[in-house]
């Protein structure tokens, strides 16, 4: 064999091999995730992946009517996380329609804001006592705030690729 095809062939079992250790320690696609750390101390409390165009919903119990309160949040790439719908049973205490943010609709015994498509980046949220149960839900698995962070303040984001 020539010098010149053993170059070749070194030079493709180098690249295949460059190429399998790339494989096994990047993530695939570079997935974002969800994350959710102490406001003040930067501890970490959660982090998930989350791929862009899917949701999640953080439920918590309505302090003055005791009835449950679901806001759904979807990533959106370049504009972080959007608040699509929120829906409880009754309008209490804070609850209600913020004019030109989606429409109102009835279904079954839930009132249901749709389509609010409010871009919120990443935000600030206060976790409320163990009974208020702040729970992040997402594909069928739950992580319940208020029983790691009970009034702290967190800031729920999504990663950058």
């Amino acid at each position: 064999m020539c010098m010149a095809g053993m170059r070749r062939k070194y030079f493709i079992i180098l690249t295949a091999f460059l190429t399998l250790i790339a494989a096994t320690t990047v993530r695939p696609g570079n997935t974002p995730e969800l994350l959710v750390f102490d406001h003040s101390s930067k501890a970490i409390i959660l982090r998930a992946p989350l791929a862009y165009g899917r949701s999640f919903t953080i439920r918590y119990i309505h302090s003055v009517d005791r009835s449950p309160v679901f806001e759904v949040c979807k990533a959106e790439k370049g504009e972080g996380l959007v608040l699509k719908e929120t829906y409880f049973r009754m309008f209490g205490a804070g609850m209600g329609h913020w004019e030109g943010h989606g429409i109102i609709v009835q279904e079954g015994q839930w009132i249901k804001i749709k389509d609010i498509n409010r871009p919120l980046g990443s935000f600030i949220l206060r976790v409320g006592s163990r009974e208020v149960a702040h729970t992040i839900l997402m594909d069928e698995k739950e992580w319940n705030l208020s029983q790691k962070v009970p009034g702290r303040r967190v800031v729920v984001m999504i990663s950058e690729e």
